[in-house]
This record gives C-alpha cells, sequence and structure tokens, in this order.
C-alpha cells in the first residue's frame, strides 16, 4: 500500500497549466470539490471543449489587490488567487458535490501573452455556452442577521444590511413607489418624500459601492448571459429583479411621482446610482452596441490593463469587431492597440465617429490627437451617454472617408473646407442641479448680448441671435423622452420647436424639461465664430482654433494648427490636431462640402 503524495510546494501560478496549451475552443475548468465555508479549497483543472457542449459555469467577479493573496489547491498544486476570489469560490462551493466553474485568473495562464488573446476572443462563447452566469458583486464580513437592530442601526455593508437591500430591490420590482420603504404604505407623497428617498435608500450603498461595477470586464459578463444570477455573499437574485426594478422606477420618474434628483443638492440619492449603474447594462442586453459607443460609452470602468479598455467589449460586437479586424492582442502595447482599434472603424464605415471624444483630461504620452484615450477614468456613461446616442440622429455622411494604404499610422490624413476661426469662448457646462445649468445658460446669453451680436442677424435661418439661442439650450435636439431616450434634430426656423424648448427652459428650475436633454450640456462650452456662428463644443476648445467641414463626418470638427510650442514635431501648414466633435447652429443639415467633382477646392488637412 503506497501512501498519498504530498502537494507540491511549487506555488508558480501557472504551474498546472504550462503542460498542456489550449486549441481552437477548448477552455480549462475549475471543478471545486465539495465542502463546507471555512473549509480548505481544494479544486482540480479539467480541459473541455466547447464543441462539445460541457456543463460548466461562469464565473464574473472583481479580481481585487493582487497583494492580498489567499491559497488555493488545485492539480495538486499550491495556488495563489486573490481575496476576493477565494470569498467568491468559498461561497461558490457546494456541501454535497463538485461544482464546475470557468474562472479567468485560474483557467487562463496568466503569463502566456498567446494564450490570454485566445481565451480573450473566446469570451463570447464562454458566457454563452455556460449553463449559468454568477455575478458576484462582493462579500460581507459577517454572517449574523441581527434583525432586532433599527434600520439606522444596520451597516448597509452587512449580512443583515445586504438583505434588507435586496428585499428592497424586490419591492421596487413590485412597482412600489420610493416612499413606500419608509411608510409602509401607497399613499400619496408626504411632503417631505424627497428626504425620505435619501434616508430608506441608503441600505443599497453596499451594493452600489462594489468595485464589481467599476471593472471593464464584468461589462460583458453580465451582458452575454442569458439568465446571470447576482450574487452577494450567499445572497441571490436574478438579475431579472434588478431590471424589473429600475424599469418601475423609470415609470415613476417619467409620471413624476418620484423625482429623479433634487434641484438643490448636485449628489445623487443611492437609488439613482443603483439606477444608472444598471441600466447600462441591460441596455446592452437588450440591444446592439457599436463598437464606438462601447469604447467610449465604459471609459467610467477600469482596467489593470489598459489595453483591456478595448478588449474588453469585443465579446459585445464581435462581429463587427471581426469585420474591421480588431482582435485580443497581448504581444503590441496600449498605444498601437488604441491606434489601430481606431483606424480600422474608420476605414470599415468610411465615417469618423470614432474620432470623437466624450471624455476629457490629459491623454496618454504618444497618442494622436485623433485618436480616442479610453483609459481616462471618469463618470462618462452616466454624463455622456445622451449625447452619444445623438450623434447618431444628425443627417447621413455628405461623403464616405476612404484611408490610403501607406499612409503614416499615426496620421490621419483628410480632406473638407474650413468653416471660421474661433474668436471667443465661454464658460462650461458642468453636471450640476438645474440651477446651477441654468446660471450657466444664462451666462452664455449674456455673452451673446455682450459682444453686441444679440438684435443682430444670424448668419444663417434669417432671423437674429435671439431668435436662435434656444438651439443652443436643446443642442440643435429636441428629446422623445418618451421613446426610448431618442431624439430627432431641431429645426431652426421651426416655431413649433422654439416653443418646445422654451416652454422648458422657463419651468427648468421647478420641472425637468420634457423635450430637452439637459446632459447634452454637459463638459460643453459655448463658442462663437469671426463671422457669427455660434456653437457647442468640448471644453477644450479655445480661441484661435478653427471649425471645419470635413470628408466623413457627421458633424463640425474642431482642429488646432500644430506648432512648436504644442510639442509636436510634424508641425506645417496642412498638419493640425484634433480638439473634437462640434454643434455649430444653422449648418447641422450638412450639403456644405463640394462635389466629388471638385475636389481641388477642398483643403487638406493632416492630424497627428
Amino acid at each position: 500500500m503506497t501512501s498519498e503524495a504530498p502537494p507540491s510546494n511549487d506555488r508558480s501560478d501557472d504551474a498546472n497549466k504550462n503542460e498542456h496549451g489550449l486549441d481552437g475552443r477548448q477552455i480549462r475548468i475549475l471543478v471545486i470539490e465539495p465542502g463546507k465555508y471555512g473549509d480548505k479549497l481544494i479544486c482540480q483543472l479539467e480541459t473541455v471543449d466547447l464543441d462539445q457542449k460541457p456543463d460548466f459555469e461562469a464565473l464574473s467577479y472583481c479580481w481585487g489587490d493582487k497583494l492580498s493573496m489567499e491559497t488555493v489547491l488545485v492539480n495538486d498544486h499550491y495556488h495563489q488567487v486573490t481575496t476576493n476570489l477565494y470569498g467568491a469560490l468559498q461561497r461558490l462551493r457546494y456541501n454535497d458535490k463538485p461544482r464546475m466553474i470557468w474562472v479567468d485568473a485560474v483557467c487562463i495562464n496568466q503569463k502566456d501573452d498567446n494564450e490570454k488573446a485566445h481565451q480573450v476572443n473566446m469570451m463570447k462563447y464562454i458566457f454563452t455556452t455556460a449553463t449559468s452566469t454568477t455575478l458576484f458583486i462582493g462579500d460581507y464580513q459577517d454572517d449574523d442577521i441581527p434583525l432586532e437592530r433599527t434600520m439606522d442601526e444596520i451597516p448597509p455593508d452587512s449580512h443583515a444590511g445586504v438583505e434588507i437591500a435586496f428585499s428592497y430591490l424586490r419591492e421596487l420590482a413590485e412597482k412600489k413607489h420610493l416612499w413606500y420603504f419608509e411608510r409602509g404604505d401607497e399613499a400619496d407623497a408626504p411632503p417631505n418624500s424627497l428626504k425620505i428617498w435619501y434616508h430608506s435608500t441608503n441600505v443599497i450603498l453596499s451594493l452600489i459601492n462594489q468595485p464589481w461595477w467599476s471593472r471593464m470586464w464584468t461589462v460583458q459578463e453580465a451582458v452575454l448571459p442569458a439568465r446571470p444570477i447576482v450574487q452577494y455573499g450567499a445572497i441571490t437574485a436574478p438579475w431579472k429583479i434588478f431590471d424589473r426594478a429600475t424599469q418601475n422606477m423609470r415609470r415613476h420618474f417619467d409620471q413624476q411621482c418620484c423625482h429623479m434628483k433634487s434641484k438643490v443638492h448636485a449628489d445623487e440619492p443611492p437609488v439613482v446610482t443603483f439606477y444608472n449603474k444598471v441600466r447600462v447594462i441591460q441596455l446592452r442586453r437588450i440591444r446592439p452596441t457599436p463598437l464606438t459607443s462601447l469604447f467610449n460609452g465604459f471609459c467610467d470602468r477600469m482596467a489593470s490593463d489598459p489595453r483591456d479598455m478595448v478588449y474588453g467589449v469585443l465579446g459585445l460586437a464581435e462581429d463587427e469587431a471581426k469585420m474591421a479586424g480588431i482582435e485580443a492582442d497581448y504581444t503590441i502595447g496600449t498605444l498601437e492597440v488604441y491606434v489601430r482599434a481606431t483606424r480600422k472603424l474608420i476605414q470599415l464605415y468610411g465615417d469618423l465617429t470614432p474620432i470623437t471624444r466624450y471624455h476629457h483630461g490629459t491623454p496618454m504620452a504618444g497618442l494622436p490627437s485623433w485618436v480616442p484615450d479610453y483609459s481616462l477614468v471618469g463618470d462618462w456613461e452616466y454624463f455622456s451617454a445622451p449625447l452619444m446616442r445623438s450623434q447618431r440622429s444628425w443627417p447621413p455622411l455628405d461623403r464616405k472617408l476612404i484611408l490610403q494604404a501607406g499612409d503614416d499610422p499615426l496620421q490621419l490624413k483628410l480632406s473638407g473646407i474650413t468653416l471660421d476661426e474661433i474668436i471667443a469662448v465661454g464658460a462650461v457646462a458642468t453636471p450640476s442641479p438645474r440651477g446651477a445649468l441654468s446660471y450657466i445658460i444664462d451666462e452664455w446669453v449674456n455673452m451673446l448680448k455682450v459682444v453686441g451680436c444679440w438684435n443682430t442677424p444670424y448668419p444663417v435661418g434669417g432671423g437674429a441671435y435671439e431668435d436662435i439661442a434656444w438651439m443652443l439650450i436643446c443642442r440643435g435636439m429636441i428629446w422623445l423622452s418618451g421613446n426610448n431616450n431618442q431624439y430627432r434634430v431641431a429645426i431652426i426656423d421651426s416655431e413649433e420647436d422654439r416653443r418646445l424648448v422654451e416652454e422648458g427652459w422657463s419651468q427648468m428650475k421647478r420641472l425637468r424639461p420634457k423635450h430637452v436633454d439637459l446632459q447634452l450640456l454637459y463638459w460643453q462650452r459655448l463658442f462663437i465664430t469671426r463671422t457669427g456662428y455660434i456653437g457647442l463644443a468640448s471644453p477644450d476648445v479655445a480661441v484661435g482654433d478653427t471649425v471645419h467641414i470635413l470628408v466623413g463626418a457627421r458633424t463640425p470638427i474642431i482642429l488646432r494648427k500644430t506648432s512648436k510650442e504644442t510639442g509636436s514635431s510634424k508641425e506645417g501648414p496642412d498638419t493640425f490636431s484634433s480638439v473634437g466633435s462640434a454643434f455649430v447652429a444653422g449648418i447641422m443639415s450638412g450639403g456644405l462640402l463640394p462635389d466629388e467633382g471638385d475636389a481641388e477646392k477642398m483643403d487638406k488637412f493632416i492630424l497627428v
């Protein structure tokens, strides 16, 4: 009788994976041996082929601090995993039978760039063929449920607090008004309903503050599965409960029986933060989203590897990614990943939409101005989603752009016309309560009056500046708020459109406008050009920048001539940096470019 061999002391994270690579549609599955919570974790790795339709589950979680590690026994080797993953595996383990789970940190050889790319390019198939997917949001530190304590005494991140939060969301899914949870009835809204709302919804802080909501990879891991299960500690609920809760919240918001935000306080109640976090995922679950919108829309997320700000959403638009020739490749650097992705999408559609930036800040060194830096972190999804949606409402392209083979990949060669030079800029409208936003718009109007053009004719449209200023308030879009947040282009000489906007404007300090989406103004500033055009653009726009109509662009583009002061080594009369897209009142209908046969009438531009 031979004695059982002791586990290997080899603590190399990938010692148990190097022997056999993965081919075709093969993946590894982690088999968790049965045991009680707190017992040592003992697991096996098995290789399976997705073509054989194996039974396995998938796990979505936040990796957590790589300096905080625990040890798991995998194939008789000690394998280190983050404390977050260790806690998730403890919660997921069955007491009486093995559980087969795909978990990226263990099932992919993280030291093999080729294998990582191979598996990342299969993410869509992994999460759509798994029999179920657990979205492990977080864990509490206690297992007690001291129900005798009052609401104010229960920490949101305790077991009891999480139980209450999940119960609260189930009630929201049953169409309860938001103040129900303080009063226990469905009577008319009490006078202090907003105060009650802020207080009673603090219980869901434990959910929305978890880093799971801020990671790039968790987006597609939540979108791709058919029926994901949300788990916090040992507490679970179907994702559909979260979805129904936010759907019913939206109904109450639209009926204005439960207000979205305070008119005075900038901070939003936790339940509204929850609404925003859930809806951004659910919208991707029910409708396809172009890659450009995915790249820009989730810049509020984070990834330890900035290349994953592109790779982390490819599974959500796999067909488009394949047509463009974009796939995960960990043998190239971040700058090259961003440049390639942007250039390939421009080539695919003949459209300059991919160069449109919805986020601001100091980009990574060496990145061309026309390539968005997807690693800039901020609340871009919440604040920029309306601007991205509205871009699709502008008229189709006058003409598609064809990039020439052999061009310098860091340059973008374009043609078009120069509309005008910017001679004045106004204050920046930042995300803020309606009262503060109203103050900024008043500043814009006063600026037009100060420069002496308020009562003078506008360059297009047949009216004076005072007759078209309403176009700034709506950024040229009428909001169809009851129609899935869609927009239609406002007509500059339409009395009906002007009435809709100005009515909403006059009531803005009391009520949310029905036909003006104020979020279109976030991170925008007024500019005036030399010949009198007015418009809105990003906070980066400055006096001396020029407004252009370019082949392949749906909207005007603002450029800045390069010079020695900018640090560019490629300065020249036709060399510019891109500042961003713009709204210019009166010219958004297109038709300004010369005919294709009159190419000599267009200027040439090189963006660097």
